[in-house]
């Protein structure tokens, strides 16, 4: 099915209705410190760099971020997003002649951050995205028709972060103002040599003749603002939530009341366990998923017994249900057996191959945590 990028149609992507997501949503979090999302480079989403023209231009210094949308399909998987990017690069460059794709990055509705224009994220690579302010700017194009949708918590977040990163880089503050000097042309309203004042983060339209982002896009710069101001402060609780939204995690805590039921709020957004796994923790346990398993929450003494256990890679492996309440016994299954906690002396037991055994309480420090799961690189970027 084609989609359409600036009233001309661009074929040979790959769309279709995102199916029901039975698993967890990815954290866009974690790499190095000093960078808020995993950045997919051009090399990895096949840009075919001999089609590109000539070297890139640079300004001084990045003072603004310009928000975009491609106004395409919105109803993509993940996996067709590379192909979304490689066809708005074949157009920007062969159809349009602009000798590269004009974006610096974007971001598909997944919250997957694509490299843009050849030259450098870290640099002031002069891209053709808001014609009279591309000097100086640095472009995000949020992949989607924003007309028809809004952007989804994933998408924002990353959005915002990446804003958040790259202008912290020239030591501009996503809430601030800036005056930029136009260098006209007929894609602006402004003159060239006029100077308008702008939001550090500012819209197409803002200075175009042009509804880009979308309204619906245009309704949440505040948000994207407000994520791109904290990128490198410590998440709260909203945060964290948002940051689990669209997948079993989420689900399951919202069936288990939410912040109000008997996990509590996040105290971490979702990572990556052994295999397949993924978790996420919270005031009073954690949930944990797996194809296989579900998502199934962990809480109390049987959280505790099974971390001193070794988590999902010790004996008993994943939960495959949540507490089951008997007369006697607080009772969860596991894929290789059941942990039991009686319900007068507290002990806890662990069933494994059909051999019983106690299991110690845990230490004074509590139950040991895999600290190479959680840096704090890696909790900062939710």
């Amino acid at each position: 099915m084609p989609f359409t990028l600036g009233g001309a149609a661009v074929g040979g992507v790959l769309t279709g209705p995102a199916p029901a997501r039975a698993e967890p949503a990815r954290s866009v979090g974690a790499i190095a410190a000093d960078q808020p999302v995993n950045i997919i480079t051009r090399a990895q989403w096949g840009a075919g760099e001999s089609m590109r023209r000539g070297a890139p231009l640079y300004g001084n210094a990045v003072n603004a971020g310009v928000v975009h949308h491609s106004a395409t399909g919105n109803d993509y998987t993940p996996r067709d997003s590379a192909a979304i990017v490689r066809a708005i690069f074949t157009y920007h460059t062969a159809t349009l002649g602009w000798g590269d794709i004009a974006y610096n990055a974007l971001v598909d509705k997944y919250g997957q951050v694509f490299e843009g224009r050849f030259g450098g994220m870290t640099k002031a690579v002069e891209g053709t995205h808001t014609g009279g302010f591309n000097r100086n700017t640095w472009a995000v194009c949020l992949i989607g028709d924003l007309d028809k949708s809004a952007p989804t918590p994933p998408q924002l977040r990353a959005a915002g972060q990446l804003l958040g990163w790259r202008l912290a880089l020239d030591g501009v503050d996503p809430h601030g103002t800036v005056r930029l000097t136009s260098a006209g042309g007929p894609f602006t309203r402004f003159a060239p040599g006029a100077t308008p004042t702008l939001p550090t983060i500012f819209a197409h339209r803002d200075v175009g003749d042009t509804d880009c982002p979308g309204n619906a896009g245009y309704a949440f710069l505040g948000r994207i603002r407000d994520i791109a101001a904290r990128f490198n402060q410590p998440p709260t609780i909203q945060d964290l939530a948002d940051s689990l939204q669209g997948g079993a995690i989420y689900a399951r805590w919202q069936a288990m009341g939410g912040i109000n039921g008997p996990l509590g709020a996040p105290t971490s957004p979702e990572a990556p366990g052994a295999g397949s796994t993924r978790y996420a923790i919270f005031s009073h346990g954690a949930i944990y998923w797996s194809p296989a398993s579900g998502a199934q929450p962990v809480i109390g003494a049987i959280y505790d017994a099974w971390a001193i256990l070794g988590y999902e890679t010790g004996p008993l492996g994943l939960p495959t249900s949540a507490e089951i309440q008997e007369p006697e016994w607080i009772v969860q299954n596991f894929q290789h057996g059941t942990l039991n906690v009686d319900r007068q002396s507290s002990a806890v037991v662990s069933v494994i191959d059909g051999q019983t055994k106690a299991v110690p309480p845990p230490p004074a420090g509590g139950p040991p945590t895999q600290i190479e799961r959680f840096s704090p690189a890696r909790e900062r970027n939710v």
